[in-house]
């Protein structure tokens, strides 16, 4: 039996309380305008990256309209095509346009850790994209989003998975970027070879 089994066990042997998406963690609406976010962080849908990889930050000065503001510990989750997997789990203060939605983790029963990756699940992106509306660019559906049940194990255990799932991330990580240098690697062996292989003597006849 694994250390979350053997949790789970001990903890919560009844079973575990599920909650909607909407009592756990509804949309920020704090609202700012262009003006209060000069030399801020913008993350829009463009900036999220596909398959849950995070985002690209951009400092920006927007010039007119208003944002919703994020903070740390945000969830910041793209609207459109929900099959692409653009979330992030924000760790700084920032504006998100109108295509990001910005959920906050109200409920003293769950960590913004443990519910990212509640977020990331097959589960959750098929049952987002299962109502989605919209042909060439579909959207959730905001309501149904909300009624995603989400659980809530004992604190203990939030902070176990999350350690485990972290760990194979940064595990992931690491080999990729050794995979990277070893492909490198065999790219300039390649290039070596193929110059060396591609290099005669040019006859005395020629011309």
């Amino acid at each position: 039996m694994s250390k979350i089994d053997d949790m789970i066990a001990r903890l919560c042997p009844d079973g575990v309380e599920y909650r909607a998406l909407g009592e756990v963690a509804p949309y920020a609406k704090t609202r700012v305008s262009a003006s209060e976010l000069q030399g801020s962080i913008i993350v829009g849908v463009n900036e999220l990256k596909q398959q849950f990889s995070g985002t690209e930050k951009i400092v920006a000065f927007p010039k007119d309209g208003s944002y919703t503001r994020f903070a740390s510990g945000d969830i910041l989750l793209g609207k459109r095509r929900p099959y692409l997997r653009k979330m992030w789990l924000a760790d700084c203060v920032g504006g998100a346009p109108g295509d990001v939605l910005v959920l906050r983790a109200i409920c003293e029963d769950v960590t913004s850790s443990f519910l990212s990756q509640c977020l990331t699940t097959d589960e959750f992106v098929n049952y987002n994209v299962s109502h989605s509306r919209g042909g060439k660019m579909p959207r959730g559906n905001k309501k149904k989003r909300w009624d995603y049940r989400i659980p809530l194990p004992p604190m203990e255990i939030q902070e176990e998975i999350v350690r485990v799932l972290d760990s194979f991330a940064e595990l992931e990580a690491e080999l990729e970027a050794e995979l990277e240098a070893e492909l490198e690697a065999r790219r300039r062996q390649y290039a070596y070879y193929r110059d060396e292989l591609l290099r005669f003597t040019e006859s005395k006849f020629n011309g």
